[in-house]
């Protein structure tokens, strides 16, 4: 398949280094490309365009940072149809379209008001997200008829995500020497019933706006601080719940407690809310009309999240591929591109399918 301009692009941002919390080179970069815009800056992020003419607005939501490379990654190019590189599918490919649909003048002049949303910190810690700092900076995106974000799934609409929340687990014991155990209470052992009953756990099907949203717990990390010779005092476990989006951050707490069910101490260290599907939602349904694509639940967590804490209506939908995902060797097939800018494309300028 020959090269094309959107591949380009897509190559152009894959060059720009930009491991989570080592963003500000593909800021500047998206600054100057911008300039002379109407662009606003928080941080490593950067919002442009809006001209608050009374069209509804769309925002075209990408962040710009990626997980760190592998020795499977190299340098960005193209194999075949392939275009390789940290952070081709999840997400710069999705980036590459909604910049090249903002910087169409005719989509710009069609039915909707175009702001471009490139931030920062999307793939670390919820707390260093820049997308709540630049929600809160600029509280006009949150007067928005829609926002777009193009995380990948497939060239599915996905809509909705799940919640998802960390909570660490620790067992108690008494410490003892590993050559006379009885001397003590092994804390590691005392989880292993506990354990045991995640490994059997099946996931919980939960149907949100005619959406199956799957619900699992798992056990992701486990540690002790004792030396090797020494029966364990303390064993903690952080347990990761996925939760669907008929659930509030209060109501997925008090579920990991009933699963705990009193046996050890339990603290919630990390919690971000889940985003509701919206499925009849204005916009979200004219998108779902519009674009000739399955219409999917999102089976993990994004910023829609964000966005419908805000009471915007948004939605998944982006070229790049699930299965690569933080892949070694990450990829996107460059067809992937131009069928989702065609596709966002015909939204935009209010095409029926």
């Amino acid at each position: 398949m020959a090269a094309t301009a959107l591949g380009d692009l897509l190559l152009d941002l894959l060059a720009l280094p930009s491991v989570t919390g080592e963003e500000g080179p593909i800021a500047d970069w998206l600054e100057h490309r911008y300039a002379g815009q109407r662009l606003r800056r928080a941080g490593h992020s950067l919002v442009v365009g809006g001209s608050d003419d009374g069209r509804p607005v769309v925002l075209l939501v990408g962040h710009t940072d990626v997980v760190p490379p592998t020795d499977a990654d190299g340098d960005p190019r193209r194999d075949g149809d392939r275009i390789l590189g940290r952070g081709a599918s999840d997400m710069k490919s999705g980036l590459a379209v909604a910049m090249d649909c903002f910087e169409d003048t005719g989509l710009r002049a069609g039915p909707y008001d175009l702001l471009l949303v490139a931030y920062a910190g999307e793939e670390g810690p919820h707390d260093g997200n820049e997308l709540g700092a630049v929600l809160t900076a600029m509280p006009d995106l949150g007067r928005a008829s829609l926002a777009v974000v193009l995380e990948p799934t497939d060239l599915c609409v996905q809509l909705g995500c799940m919640g998802a929340l960390h909570a660490e687990v620790t067992f108690r014991g008494q410490a003892a020497h590993s050559a006379r155990p009885w001397q003590g209470d092994n804390a590691l052992t005392k989880a292993g019933a506990f354990l045991a009953e995640l490994h059997e756990r099946p996931p919980t099907d939960v149907e949100v706006d005619g959406l199956t949203y799957r619900e699992v717990f798992t056990a992701t990390g486990a540690w002790t601080d004792n030396a090797r010779n020494v029966v364990p005092d303390r064993f903690t476990v952080n347990i990761n719940y996925r939760y669907a989006p008929d659930k509030t951050t209060t109501q997925a707490e008090a579920r990991v407690g009933q699963l705990v069910a009193g046996r050890a101490p339990m603290t919630v260290i990390d919690q971000a809310a889940a985003g509701r599907p919206r499925r009849d939602a204005g916009l979200v349904a004219t998108f779902c009309d519009t674009v000739d694509a399955a219409v999917q639940p999102k089976q993990a967590w994004t910023d829609v999240a964000r966005f419908s804490q805000l009471g915007v209506p948004a939605l998944n939908y982006g070229p790049g591929l699930t299965t690569q995902a933080h892949q070694a060797g990450e990829y996107v097939p460059e067809h992937n591109l131009a069928a989702a800018r065609a596709a966002l494309a015909g939204f935009l300028v209010g095409e029926k399918r």
